[in-house]
C-alpha cells in the first residue's frame, strides 16, 4: 500500500484484522505487538497516537468516537495524526477486515495526500472526514 504503514489499536484486536491486512500486503502493527499484552490493555490512547504518529505509521481503530473525545482529539491534533476509524463498533473481526481492504485505495490516496491532523471514518458507503472536538 504505497509504502505506509498501519497501527492497528486494540478495538481492532490482535489477530484476525491485522492477519487479513498483511495477508493483503498491508504493512501493520498491532498494539499487543508493539506494547505486548498487559500494556496494551492499559496504554491511555494518547500515549499510542503519539508514539504511533511518531513512528510514521497511520492510525486504525474500530473507534471513530476519538474525534469526540477532548484528550484524544487533542492528541491527534498535536502530533498531526492521519486516522481511519471504522463507523461500527458491531462488527466482527472478519467484517473490521473486509471494510478495511474495501476502502483501501481511497485510505490509501488520502494517507499519502493529505497531512494530518484528521479523523477519517469509514461508513459501508464511503470515507467522511471528522470534526476533530475542539
Amino acid at each position: 500500500m504505497d509504502g505506509l504503514r498501519f497501527f492497528a489499536d486494540r478495538s481492532l484486536g490482535d489477530h484476525e484484522v491485522p492477519s487479513a491486512l498483511r495477508a493483503a500486503g498491508w504493512q501493520v502493527i498491532s498494539m499487543r505487538e508493539r506494547y505486548g499484552s498487559v500494556t496494551a490493555q492499559q496504554l491511555a490512547d494518547i500515549d499510542w497516537i503519539a508514539d504511533a504518529t511518531a513512528a510514521g505509521e497511520v492510525l486504525l481503530t474500530g473507534d471513530k468516537a476519538i474525534a469526540k473525545r477532548p484528550l484524544e482529539a487533542r492528541a491527534v491534533r498535536i502530533a498531526r495524526a492521519r486516522v481511519f476509524a471504522l463507523g461500527s463498533s458491531q462488527l466482527t473481526g472478519r467484517d473490521k477486515a473486509e471494510r478495511l481492504l474495501g476502502a483501501s485505495r481511497a485510505i490509501s490516496r488520502r494517507a499519502v495526500r493529505e497531512a494530518g491532523p484528521y479523523v477519517i471514518s469509514g461508513t459501508g458507503h464511503g470515507l467522511e472526514r471528522l470534526r476533530l472536538f475542539e
